[in-house]
């Protein structure tokens, strides 16, 4: 393998100028290979993902030329949803939704842990391949802490960065504990990780 970090593969078929039926295949093709990936793995086939999506193998080719153009193209649909849900829990103006929000990027992540080993395999960045995406994500966890610093509902030393941290050594312990599948126990070890986040 190189040493040298590989270019993403191109994100065919982007929502952006789709027509409204193509817009709708390729989001079905999405939560459908996502799905299949998190259940069957990754050696399910892009003819297989079509059939189980209701959609004729050409649309997958058409949108996702290559695995890894379908792998890129889960995972940064998975941020963006999670994008989704940080503004909702935003517009709430609950102080605790920097741990709703973090408890469900942990658990998202564990569920499409399969997606991020093959791009961590063929070495992609997603803050590299969508870096306005990943940004944004960010951007919307620092905006949480600062009102959870506000209301006292995490301890006022703790950094954006230190908290997208955590986030990724929860990932590592749910995979240490085998625990990808048992929500239960994902759940569990992710409150154990975010309650250092916890005022003293």
């Amino acid at each position: 393998m190189s040493s040298q970090p590989q270019q993403p593969p191109p994100v065919h078929g982007n929502d952006r100028g789709l027509r409204a039926d193509a817009r709708r295949n390729r989001e079905r093709v999405l939560r459908t290979a996502r799905r299949l990936f998190a259940s069957d793995g990754l050696g399910v086939s892009l003819d297989e993902i079509a059939r189980r999506a209701g959609v004729g193998p050409g649309t997958v080719h058409r949108h996702f030329p290559t695995k890894d153009a379908l792998y890129l193209a889960v995972a940064i649909d998975m941020l963006q949803g999670l994008i989704a849900e940080a503004e909702a829990l935003a517009a709430t103006g609950d102080p605790e939704a920097l741990f709703a929000l973090l408890s469900r990027m942990v658990a998202t992540g564990a569920e499409n842990a399969t997606v991020k080993s093959a791009l961590a395999a063929a070495e992609f960045d997603l803050r590299t391949a969508a870096p306005n995406v990943a940004a944004d994500l960010t951007r919307h966890v620092a905006d949480l802490l600062a009102r959870a610093h506000a209301a006292g509902t995490a301890r006022p030393d703790a950094t954006a960065d230190e908290v997208m941290a955590l986030v990724a050594g929860a990932f590592a312990a749910i995979r240490h504990a085998g625990a990808e599948t048992d929500h239960e126990s994902a759940a569990h070890l992710t409150r154990l990780i975010l309650d250092g986040l916890r005022p003293r």
